[in-house]
Order: structure tokens, then C-alpha cells, then sequence
């Protein structure tokens, strides 16, 4: 017996371990909310004082890579400036003739001679030529120009305005700049970026200056280079730097090239559109894709672009981070220990005084209020058991009487909606016979009448509010009968509900008026073909009914409007209250509706056969 009563204690134990983890959860909070805030407090200021420290450097990386960019570059301008004063150009172009194929090819050896003659030996340049309308002079086995396609694109545009100066074309597409077609995509100097000049070649000679004459066209000297050409020039920083990223922009935000070719097929435009860079350098921070980046920038002094350092702030703080979750976990380990055994202690205290109203408080919510609470009057929670008591027997009487009263108001409701939607269905069917009569058709006025006069039999000796599937879809078809009376050729039924659905008890009259509001709604605009469908299907345990027609249909906000009785139609809006009075709120009316498609009403009601 005692063994079977410590059973059952330590299963009451269990049971109510609730008390036990909410005290947990108390002391957790108390002890942990402050271990995080301290925390988070000092991983803000160490993180901070990173990013500081961080961008300092980072800076100073940016600025290292610039002028790295520039050393390699800068040769570019003094050459072509040597170039424009060279006499083997000048005599080359002064005698030649630009229609002697023989000629051109003898000139264009010489020339890329010439050109590579000024190149250093370790340079990175991918073509030199110089260019003109009627031909490509240079390196024969590199990239080529159709004829008079250069003279026609934006790079010469941009070198003729700078009026002989040297200009830097940012990373274009070659096919696109020069209009070549039909050429693979895939080639090595696909996308390339390049300086352009536009030369006068001339010599000075005994202190007179000897030009070309303007009869023979200027060349341009087009010096190119392509991604990988300057990728390679930023890998040196991007090793070094990892994981940071760089790319090369123009002051107007184009990309020239990113030193990862990873971040360049991932963004092929410009990450950071917004980085507006200062006239020489700076550090901003921006966001990308919801993570936080830090952008370092300088300005080339040879090519007027800048070069971005980019490193996520994530890179900087996860050691931080790391280390504090270390530490943070350790201590929670520990205040998760003490905690669960300082409210193993107090729950026990608590749970001994406790047990029995809970288990009262537990028979009551499964509806037995039958259940007290014995005690000693000894007890010193024997006030608190008696009123506990008490309670439970007032909440008893109050809770059959206002049962008793819901039951009432229920079916005095849905018997006050029935009188409201006999009449105004009695209403709206005398108006249709006193048209009948005025149009002359006493015959159909008559026979109206006697259809009207057994509904009204059956409305008025059937007092019930649920009734038999077959005794109200019979009344259905003689109001079918009457308003196909009226509206001659207006519209066709279709009926399709078989009998095994007759016995199935439905509200009185609850489609009568998805059937009225198709005809004098939903064919309000027809002189005839509409066409009003009626049918039934089983949906697990409930019966779906379907009006359907293929009227003018009713817009979403109509519909809500009729459903929340905002309309003078009431007789949708009072039987969806019906159903749910009778069988609750899953089950009623929904519309479903496209404005000159139709309209289809789904009334759902519980299998009660």
C-alpha cells in the first residue's frame, strides 16, 4: 500500500510539473537576462573598437592597391604621348596609300613593331593597335575592328571630346561597342576595357613642327586590356586580404572589373549603387542582401576609377562572437543547474499545499461539478478549500442556467429569421402575379396563385425550422414553377439531386433565396439563355449543395456586402445565419463569383440522414 501511495505521489508530481518549470523559467530569466545584456554589451564595444581598427587598415589596403593599379597603368600615358612625336609614324602614314593592301600590311608590321618597342617587357597589355577607318594596324593574331565600326563607337566618341588627351573606356562588351555580329561570346577579349588617344602624329626637326596634313585621317591609338589583365593586377590584395573582396569602379558607379570571379558572374552590375565615393578616398559601410559590408575606396590617379576593398562586418566580429558564446554558454550551463534545483525545492513546498484544487480545477474543466476538495479544518488552506468549494457549486447552478438560456435564444432567433423571410418571399411573389395580371395572363396568374397558396399550406402548418429534403425542394419547384411563369424563356433549370438525399434534414427553405437572387440578380440583364443549375455531393461527413448560374456575377466587395447584410437583400445574408445558428460556424453559405462569368453559391450543412 505504501509503495502504491509513493506511486501515486510522484505521478501527481508529474502531473503538475508545470508550477515546477514555470519557477525555472523564473529564475532563469532573472539570472540569465543580465548575462546577456552584459554580453551584448561587451560585444558591441569590442566589435566597435574592430571595425575602427578594421577600417583604418582598410584604408590603407585600398589605397596600397590604387597605387599598385597606377604603377602598372601609368606607362600607358607616357607612352602614347612618344608615340604622337615619333618620325617612323609620321613618315609611315605621310606616304601611305590607303587603297594598296600591300602597302597596309608592310605598314601594319612595322607599326607593331614600333608599339612594342615602347611596351615594357613584363607589361600586362593584351593589344595595341592603331586604328583608323580603313584599317587595323598592329598586332595581327589579337582582337580585330570592322571597318569604319571603331570611328563610329563610344570609345571614339569619348577621344575625340577629349580633344587628344588620353581617355579610360571602363569594361565594355566587344561586340556590342563595335557591332560585330555573329562572333562567340566565349572569346578571350570579349569584354575588355581600354585607353584611347587620338593621335597627330608629327616630328620636330630643327625647331620646326612637321604635322600630318589634314587630307590624311589621324589615327587612334587603342590600348587594350581584359579582365584577367587587371584581375590579376588585384589578386595580389585579394590573397592577402581574405576575405575581402575588390573590385575596380567609374566615378559614375559602372564596374571595370572585380578581382573574384565568383562575385563577377554573381553581380554584373554594381553591388553597392548607392557607395557614391568621395573625390579621392574613404570608408563607408552599406548593406547587401541583409548583411552588413564595409567599403573601403581610393581613387586612381591614372585612371580616374576607384578601387573598393569589400569585407563583410561578419568576417570581423564571428571570432568575437565565438569566444563570447563560449563563455556565455559555460555560465548558463552552471545558472541552469542551480536554477532547476532551487525551483525543484520550492515546487515541492508549493505543489504539497496545491494538489487537491488542482485536481478539483481539472474535474470541473471536464465537466464534473460534482467535485470537492476534503480537508481538515486544522489545514491552514482550509479557508481557501472552502470557498474553492463554494465556488464550485455556484459555478454549477450558473453554468445549467445559462445553458438553459443560450438553448432559448437560439431557437427564438432562428424562428424570428423564418418570419422574416416568409414575408418578404410572400412579398415579392404577389408583386409577380400582379404583373401577370397587368400584362393581361390571368391563366398564369391563376395558376401562380394555387402553386402560392400550397406553399403557404406548408410554411404555415410546418412550424418546425428543420423539415425533410423532399417536403422543401417540392416547395423549391413550384417557386421555380411561378418565376418560369413570369420570366417566359429567361432561363433554364437543371436539377441533379438524387434520392437518396430526401430524407436528409435541411432548415426550411434555406435555397429558396440563392434562388431568387440568381433570377432577379444574377439574370437581371438577360432577355433569355440563362441557365440555373441545383446539385448535391457528399465532402466527408458534410453535404455540399451548389446553385449555379451564369448570370452577370457579383464583384468581391458586392458579395461582402450582402453577407454582412448591408444590402437590402437579406434573404442570402439571414439563411447563412441560419445554418450557423442551427449547425455552427463551419458550416453556412460561401459565393463565388467572376463579374460576367457567373456565380456559384456552396451551402454546406452536416450529414444528419
Amino acid at each position: 500500500m505504501r509503495k502504491e501511495g509513493k506511486r501515486d505521489e510522484w505521478a501527481g508530481r508529474f502531473k503538475y510539473i508545470k508550477i515546477r518549470t514555470l519557477l525555472l523559467a523564473v529564475f532563469m530569466i532573472l539570472a540569465i537576462l543580465p548575462l546577456f545584456i552584459l554580453g551584448g554589451v561587451l560585444f558591441i564595444v569590442s566589435r566597435n573598437a574592430l571595425i575602427e581598427q578594421a577600417e583604418s587598415q582598410f584604408i590603407q589596403n585600398a589605397q596600397k592597391t590604387s597605387t599598385i593599379l597606377d604603377k602598372d597603368l601609368d606607362y600607358i600615358e607616357e607612352f602614347s604621348v612618344k608615340l604622337n612625336g615619333d618620325s617612323r609614324i609620321y613618315e609611315i602614314f605621310s606616304k601611305l596609300n590607303p587603297e594598296d593592301s600591300v602597302q597596309l600590311k608592310e605598314a601594319s608590321n612595322q607599326i607593331a613593331q614600333i608599339l612594342l618597342s615602347y611596351l615594357p617587357w613584363n607589361n600586362e597589355v593584351y593589344s595595341t593597335h592603331l586604328v583608323t577607318s580603313y584599317y587595323r594596324f598592329g598586332e595581327e593574331n589579337k582582337n580585330f575592328y570592322p571597318a569604319g565600326s571603331f570611328q563610329k563607337s563610344e570609345a571614339a566618341k569619348l577621344a575625340d571630346e577629349a580633344a587628344g588627351k588620353l581617355v579610360w573606356i571602363p569594361t565594355y562588351d566587344y561586340a556590342t561597342m563595335f557591332q560585330v555580329k555573329n562572333i562567340n561570346h566565349n572569346l578571350e577579349y570579349s569584354h575588355l576595357f581600354s585607353a584611347v588617344r587620338k593621335l597627330q602624329p608629327g616630328y620636330i626637326s630643327s625647331g620646326r613642327i612637321f604635322t600630318l596634313p589634314d587630307v590624311i585621317e589621324d589615327p587612334y591609338l587603342v590600348v587594350n586590356f581584359t579582365e584577367e589583365n587587371l584581375r590579376g593586377m588585384l589578386k595580389e590584395q585579394l590573397e592577402k586580404n581574405h576575405p575581402a573582396e575588390y573590385f575596380v569602379m567609374t566615378s559614375e558607379g559602372k564596374i571595370v572589373c572585380m578581382a573574384d570571379q565568383k562575385w563577377s558572374e554573381k553581380y554584373s552590375k554594381n553591388p553597392f549603387p548607392d557607395l557614391n565615393p568621395g573625390p579621392e578616398g574613404g570608408c563607408v559601410r552599406r548593406t547587401l542582401h541583409g548583411e552588413n559590408y564595409i567599403l573601403a575606396y581610393s581613387k586612381s590617379q591614372v585612371t580616374g576609377w576607384y578601387v573598393v576593398a569589400v569585407m563583410p562586418v561578419s568576417a570581423l566580429t564571428d571570432q568575437i562572437m565565438d569566444n563570447l558564446v563560449r563563455i556565455i554558454v559555460l555560465l548558463l550551463f552552471a545558472i541552469t543547474v542551480l536554477a532547476f534545483l532551487a525551483s525543484f525545492v520550492i515546487s515541492k513546498i508549493i505543489n504539497r499545499k496545491i494538489y487537491k484544487p488542482l485536481e478539483m480545477i481539472e474535474s470541473v474543466g471536464a465537466g464534473d461539478f460534482d467535485t470537492v476538495v476534503h480537508y481538515s479544518s486544522k489545514d491552514e488552506f482550509a479557508f481557501f478549500y472552502s470557498k474553492l468549494n463554494k465556488m464550485n457549486q455556484n459555478l454549477k447552478r450558473l453554468v445549467h442556467e445559462n445553458y438553459e438560456v443560450r438553448l432559448q435564444r437560439r431557437d427564438s432567433e432562428i424562428m424570428a429569421l423564418n418570419m422574416q423571410l416568409n414575408p418578404h418571399f410572400l412579398y415579392n411573389s404577389l408583386n409577380i402575379i400582379n404583373w401577370l395580371c397587368m400584362d393581361d395572363k390571368p391563366d398564369k396568374a391563376s395558376e401562380m396563385l394555387v402553386d402560392l397558396s400550397r406553399m403557404l399550406q406548408y410554411t404555415s402548418k410546418n412550424t418546425t425550422y428543420l423539415v425533410a429534403l423532399k417536403d422543401d425542394f417540392d416547395w423549391l419547384l413550384r417557386y421555380l414553377s411561378i418565376m418560369n411563369k413570369r420570366y417566359e424563356k429567361l432561363f433554364q433549370v437543371q436539377i441533379d439531386i438524387p434520392e437518396s438525399y430526401h430524407d436528409l434534414q435541411v432548415p426550411k427553405l434555406f435555397l429558396q433565396p440563392l434562388v431568387e437572387n440568381v433570377i432577379v440578380h444574377g439574370f437581371k440583364d438577360y432577355r433569355e439563355g440563362g441557365i440555373l443549375e441545383i446539385s448535391v455531393e457528399e465532402m466527408g461527413k458534410d453535404i455540399l449543395f451548389y446553385v449555379e448560374d451564369n448570370g452577370c456575377g457579383i464583384s468581391q466587395e458586392r458579395i461582402t456586402e450582402i453577407m454582412n447584410q448591408k444590402t437590402n437583400s437579406i434573404g442570402i445574408s439571414n439563411t447563412d445565419k441560419r445554418l450557423r445558428m442551427i449547425y455552427g460556424t463551419e458550416y453556412g453559405i460561401s459565393i463565388h463569383s467572376q463579374v460576367g462569368e457567373g456565380t456559384t453559391v456552396v451551402v454546406r450543412i452536416p450529414d444528419n440522414r
